[in-house]
């Protein structure tokens, strides 16, 4: 059986930050296993396959559905490829692509019975699927992957687990209590051998630390330094792009980086390679809001504001953060110079701030 083989060649893909080779390894396996797999899928059909795995699951869910344990083999590591497909496709792939596959798994464990790729699966989906409008459901689907994960107690599966989690429903928490929950499954990550996952943990809960001022910034600073230096010897080039992002944010904000600044640094380029999708981009983009915002330039954190705008996808829980510092920025603008289509504009932001917290 070589699929244990491939599966880890899967991962070395995602660990060295070269998704669209992961992605077509997983292409190609699924398709030896028996699956079609398409080249592309239309909006329509996946806005089509979300709310239907939704009522799905609404309809299934319970202890009859909970009993029925997933006997195929094939079938299980059908279910982990497609996840691993689904995480690769977040680099280099529309995000409708991800869902599609996320939509996928699910419904073959609604339909087929419960593996222990089933709470990922589930977390993926509401990882994808969160909104303002479904938040309390999604979030309830995301405390039953959480238990349902503890009948098969795989320390790999749940760091990703965790991770998928604080990328959706995790939200709904405290961001302090978030960085503290991913630092921890970071170090189980790690020993248990997913240091992938383990990473993505760390740099997921050393972005919840920075904008929740959850540690104070010199300790966070040595935190991110602890980060890369593993790094060297665990050639993560993905997470290492998000972590020099990061370092370069706490540096900014502890002294310019006039001695705590590194020559390494994320550039334009690195996060907008095509190759890698605008996952990172987004992250870059961020960081130069929240720089420029507390750094005091105004024009230039509203420039980044509205490349944000540009290319993160509306409804996530990502965007009203940046709506929070778009509309601080522009009171602050206001102050500065009588701009009154600015004054709208903070007005629109305050009420949507009001439907979020309601």
């Amino acid at each position: 059986d070589k699929l244990p083989a491939y599966f880890l060649l899967v991962t070395i893909f995602l660990s060295q930050g070269h998704p669209n080779q992961a992605y077509a390894t997983c292409s190609s396996i699924l398709t030896q296993l028996g699956e079609t797999v398409p080249e592309t899928v239309t909006t329509e059909m996946v806005g089509d396959m979300i709310p239907e795995t939704l009522s799905m699951y609404s309809e299934v869910y319970g202890d009859d559905w909970l009993g029925q344990k997933m006997e195929d083999s094939t079938l299980c590591n059908i279910v982990k490829f497609y996840s691993a497909m689904a995480s690769a496709a977040y680099f280099c792939k529309p995000s409708h692509m991800v869902a599609y596959f996320v939509c996928k798994m699910v419904q073959m464990s609604l339909q087929k019975g419960v593996c222990q790729y089933t709470p990922l699966a589930l977390m993926q989906l509401t990882s994808i699927v969160i909104r303002i409008d479904n938040a309390a459901f999604v979030h309830r689907i995301a405390k039953n992957a959480l238990a349902l994960s503890e009948k098969f107690g795989s320390s790999g599966e749940k760091t990703e687990l965790c991770v998928n989690y604080y990328m959706g429903a995790g939200h709904l928490d405290s961001y302090q209590s978030g960085a503290n929950q991913l630092r921890k499954a970071f170090s189980s990550g790690l020993s248990s051998g997913n240091a992938n996952a383990a990473f993505y943990c760390a740099g997921h809960g050393t972005h919840f630390s920075t904008i929740s001022a959850e540690t104070d910034l010199p300790s966070l600073l040595l935190q991110i330094d602890y980060y890369l230096r593993l790094l060297e010897i665990y050639k993560s080039e993905m997470a290492k792009k998000f972590f020099l992002c990061y370092r370069e944010t706490v540096s900014t904000l502890i002294d310019r980086g006039q001695s705590t600044g590194i020559e390494a640094k994320l550039s334009y380029g690195d996060a907008s390679d095509p190759g890698i999708g605008n996952k990172l981009l987004e992250v870059f983009y961020f960081h130069q809001v929240f720089r420029n915002y507390w750094l005091g330039y105004s024009e230039r954190c509203h420039h980044y504001v509205q490349k944000c705008f540009d290319i993160s996808k509306p409804g996530h829980f990502f965007i009203y953060v940046i709506k929070f510092y778009h509309g601080l920025n522009s009171l602050d603008m206001i102050k500065k110079q009588a701009n009154y289509s600015k004054s709208k504009e903070v007005d629109e932001i305050i009420a949507s701030m009001k439907v979020v917290a309601s």
